[in-house]
């Protein structure tokens, strides 16, 4: 089912060097080919392609969203030994086109996430 969507001056661009993600103080994902969303009246999100994540920590929950200009989020819960984060991670599996490059990959969100830049 594609999603009606709106216009935006939404900008997407692949980040520069490396981008990692940490949840509760430990690494959980690298990339180089991580892509950035700058959208206006929102935090800068940086989304993570799924083989740039560490296999087995992210389970697919019932949750969703709807967003006029990326179309319907799902949701998934980060698990790992120490620490849980329920909804913690999103991705847009049929994107509206105007956010096409982002499809199926990965967003975090949360308080114990932490995104940081670095060179290569």
């Amino acid at each position: 089912m594609t999603a009606q969507c709106l216009d935006k001056d939404i900008k997407i661009s692949p980040i520069k060097g490396r981008a990692h993600v940490l949840f509760d103080g430990a690494e959980i994902a690298s990339s180089t080919k991580a892509m950035q969303l700058d959208e206006p009246g929102s935090p800068l999100r940086i989304y993570f392609p799924r083989e740039d994540i560490q296999p087995s920590i992210l389970e697919e929950t019932e949750t969703r969203t709807h967003c006029p200009y990326k179309g319907e989020a799902w949701y998934c819960t980060i698990k790992t030994l120490t620490a849980t984060g329920t909804d913690q991670v999103w991705y847009y599996p049929d994107p509206c086109p105007l956010v096409e490059p982002i499809r199926d990959m990965l967003a975090f969100w949360g308080d114990r996430i932490e995104v940081r830049l670095s060179e290569v």
